[in-house]
């Protein structure tokens, strides 16, 4: 599948770009604010073409998608582009700059009959992918109690209204990917004045459990910075730091899942642990294959309406 694209900054040379190959994309256009960089960037990963205008990309690269990845309040106006121009588009989160502008983008992605999908990359990392088989599997039984925990260091965001919507929102996907839609969310959320950002919330989950959020930018990047535990029926689920899962029956042993780190295989490659790796290739399959989308733009809206509930709480 050919790509291009849009926005060419750390994240997407860093976690997206290496893999594209890996995941069946070939990269032949680029498009930055600044052709120079587009040029450093095309020029890195083989890309035959470099742009600064993302509607002459479209226009004259022969692309079969585009991946977007810019700023939460940049996407709206290059996913219409990309959409108007029947192109499939995988954008990295939360996808839009409000839920407003991402049911619009929806609509729209709907009207023309294009994709999106957008890159909560948790979604489609192993561990969490198995997290939630246990849930769902009859003998779980009901989920009663869940709770999520993103602790990571600073970095994440200038401000507090950006931090909201651009880092909690993974956390709370992952409860509505897990556990279910989220409803009766409650919040407090401190600024700590240069410190850093902290949020405790609480929600009800349509599958009847009460979930518990613990979010900071107060934490080490060099220590565990996420924790996902589910209770059912006497099980426990619970997924240490992205790559661990461990099931706990009601009755000893418990089953623990990890990675094979010392064997060099795509399946223990870090991008597939942590998702970078299956969610491009996801791409893939629902641009080319027509599978069926599994993080499309109108869960995006419902995951940044809680992140916009966080942000009444707090004020901004």
């Amino acid at each position: 599948m050919r790509i291009g694209v849009i926005g060419v900054g750390g994240h997407s040379t860093t976690n997206l770009l290496p893999h594209a190959r890996a995941a069946g994309l070939d990269l032949v256009a680029t498009c930055a604010r600044h052709i120079e960089r587009a040029r450093a960037v095309a020029d890195r990963w083989g890309a035959a073409h470099a742009y600064d205008d993302a509607e002459q990309m479209l226009a004259e690269a022969d692309v079969d998608g585009v991946v977007v990845c810019v700023q939460p309040w940049d996407y709206a106006p290059l996913i219409r582009l990309c959409l108007t121009a029947g192109k499939p588009v995988f954008c990295d989160k939360p996808g839009a700059g409000s839920s407003a502008e991402a049911r619009e983008l929806a609509g729209l992605s709907s009207t023309t009959g294009v994709p999106v999908v957008v890159g909560y990359m948790k979604r489609f990392a192993p561990a969490y992918q198995r997290a939630r088989e246990i849930v769902q599997s009859p003998e779980f039984g009901v989920p009663s109690l869940a709770s999520f925990t993103f602790a990571v260091g600073r970095g994440f965001g200038d401000d507090l209204r950006t931090y909201l919507i651009d880092n909690p929102v993974h956390p709370l996907d992952l409860a509505r990917y897990i556990v279910g839609e989220l409803d009766e969310l409650e919040a407090r959320v401190v600024d700590t004045a240069g410190g850093g950002f902290a949020v405790a919330a609480v929600a009800r989950a349509s599958s009847g459990a009460v979930c518990t959020f613990n979010l900071c930018t107060t934490a080490s990047w060099s220590q565990q910075n996420e924790r996902v535990e589910v209770y059912g029926a006497g099980h426990a689920v619970v997924v240490e730091n992205i790559d661990t899962c461990i099931h706990r029956p009601p009755e000893r042993p418990e089953h623990r899942w990890r990675p094979n780190y010392t064997v060099g295989m795509p399946m223990n490659s870090s991008p597939t642990i942590s998702g970078f790796l299956p969610e491009l290739e996801h791409f893939r399959q629902v641009a080319v294959e027509g599978a069926s989308n599994r993080s499309d733009m109108q869960s995006a809206a419902a995951t940044l309406a809680l992140a916009e509930r966080l942000c009444r709480f707090a004020g901004v």
